[in-house]
């Protein structure tokens, strides 16, 4: 990948400068400062896109002709390489300032957003619970004829709950597809745990099981760098690529996620009657500033289905999904947990070929929206910038017969010495609420209730009844000997169940 040019004091800058600026009719104010980021995330190349009337494109084609790297024809964004003697920064501004550009940004070195992995088998694969999977599978397991896609570091070709899944994919660093020789074998980890969110193959005895036990699984390679590191370019790339060749979802777990080129290739996407997920982020950053239309942005939820400490956030976001001690699919054949906003992305991008499995004649429009409909609506009710439309539930997205209710449990900060009150809400209006706590979490049956609890050896510490608004509070005192201590609560009443919530006592 090449390295940005700073050089200076060239013969040829003055002309340069005058090709790109003259004429400039429609002057603009130069964009804010692209180049706050490590120097190595810029690459020496630029995404942009020309305004898109005549005379305007055609005067915008003619002032990069000479730095022209790839033209992509659906989107019609350009890369082009950052001319000798200026900066990434510079460029864009120059560019900008023509008024014939719509937008002109770094072509980013992008990476994966998968955290740190942890030990093998510790989440025991929880998100199936709160995501009522076992429900959505009395309904549909998938469909083996769709098309399922993710734009990564490849897959393991030989992973005994992938391989039967597999068709031919695309290598998008090399540009060349599988079928004529390009490299979509695995080089990182990162994508075959990806790949085992969407569709890990179920009920065969091996490993785990994704959220399709049957679909067809098209991988797309987009980096031959052993980190990860990719060109935006070629994440772009990746998606365009698979779309048009069958894949009805494809989604990408890396950064990037902010840049106006990954709207104009989910327009793209969109109007091909596809579906572009891609990962909201793990640096707990407020993405406030867009909202792309034609883009799922996915953040993350931990077990206790609150967003993540880690996942970011804002009104760009339109969903969350389980993201925290995922346990799914490992480089060479075996399993292990790992957290992210890399893997509640491809959890969705299951749900979505989940719910087009049991609707095959529904458009994209018509499965988004019932994806986001059926979401469980978590924090303050309705659409919300922490959350957007909520946490994916498959059984809800296919309309599985015995839904339970849905009861939340919010609780105020666990202070030593201080009192402490936990909430549930949309529970049965004049009903009993049980609330229950225990350090570790599992499943439980607690018969009395005719519910399974999330809780190991759960203790119950006080009951309250439910308003007419369905909601009930419990105060509690926690003893001041009590600070640093963990434990897990939740809340019940009969035939229905709160999410996890942890208690942790400053």
């Amino acid at each position: 990948m090449a390295a940005p040019s700073h050089s200076t004091g060239n013969p040829m800058q003055l002309s340069l400068l005058l090709l790109i600026l003259a004429p400039a009719a429609a002057q603009q104010a130069a964009p804010a400062v692209l180049s706050q980021a490590r120097a190595d995330q810029l690459s020496g190349r630029m995404i942009v896109r020309p305004q898109q009337q005549e005379p305007a494109r055609a005067a915008a084609l003619q002032r990069i002709t000479p730095w022209i790297i790839r033209h992509y024809a659906a989107p019609d964004f350009f890369v082009v390489a950052v001319p000798e003697g200026m900066t990434e920064d510079s460029y864009a501004a120059a560019l900008m300032a023509t008024g014939e550009f719509e937008y002109a940004h770094p072509d980013w070195i992008c990476s994966p957003l998968g955290n740190t992995p942890n030990d093998p088998w510790f989440g025991q694969q929880w998100h199936h619970r709160v995501m009522l999977s076992e429900l959505a599978w009395d309904v549909t397991t998938g469909d083996s004829s769709y098309i399922a896609s993710w734009v990564d570091t490849g897959v393991d070709l030989t992973h005994p709950d992938l391989a039967a899944s597999l068709v031919p994919g695309y290598n998008s660093a090399d540009k060349v597809e599988q079928v004529n020789g390009g490299a979509v074998n695995d080089i990182n980890g990162h994508g075959t745990a990806v790949a085992g969110c969407i569709g890990a193959i179920g009920n065969n005895g091996v490993a785990v099981a994704g959220v399709n036990w049957n679909v067809k699984l098209m991988p797309v390679r987009t980096t031959n760098q052993s980190n990860g590191n990719a060109y935006l370019s070629d994440l772009l790339d990746g998606a365009l690529w698979a779309v048009a060749h069958g894949a009805g979802s494809v989604s990408v777990s890396y950064t990037g996620v902010e840049y106006p080129a990954v709207s104009t290739t989910g327009d793209t996407i969109h109007g091909q009657g596809g579906v572009l997920l891609w990962a909201a982020g793990n640096s707990a950053t407020d993405l406030w500033w867009f909202d792309w239309s034609n883009v799922v942005i996915v953040g993350a939820t931990n077990n206790g289905d609150h967003k993540t400490s880690w996942s970011s956030y804002g009104l760009a976001v339109d969903n969350v999904a389980p993201g925290d001690f995922i346990t799914t699919t490992a480089l060479g054949g075996g399993v292990w947990s790992v957290s992210g906003t890399s893997f509640s992305t491809p959890l969705t991008n299951g749900a979505v070929a989940l719910i087009w499995a049991n609707n095959p004649t529904w458009s994209n429009d018509e499965v988004l929206d019932k994806l986001f409909a059926s979401c469980d609506d978590l924090g303050v009710p309705g659409e919300d910038n922490t959350y957007g439309h909520g946490r994916v539930n498959l059984a809800r997205g296919v309309d599985a017969p015995g839904l339970p209710p849905r009861l939340h449990l919010d609780m105020t900060a666990a202070v030593a010495g201080q009192s402490m009150t936990f909430t549930a809400s949309n529970a049965t209006p004049g009903g009993t609420v049980h609330f229950f706590y225990a350090p570790r979490y599992g499943p439980t049956p607690w018969p009395d209730l005719n519910v399974d609890l999330g809780l190991v050896n759960p203790v119950e510490f006080g009951t309250a009844t439910t308003n007419a608004a369905g909601a009930a509070s419990l105060s509690v005192f926690v003893p001041p000997g009590y600070r640093g201590r963990r434990v897990w609560a939740q809340a019940a009443e009969f035939e229905a169940v709160s999410g996890l919530v942890l208690v942790w006592v400053q």
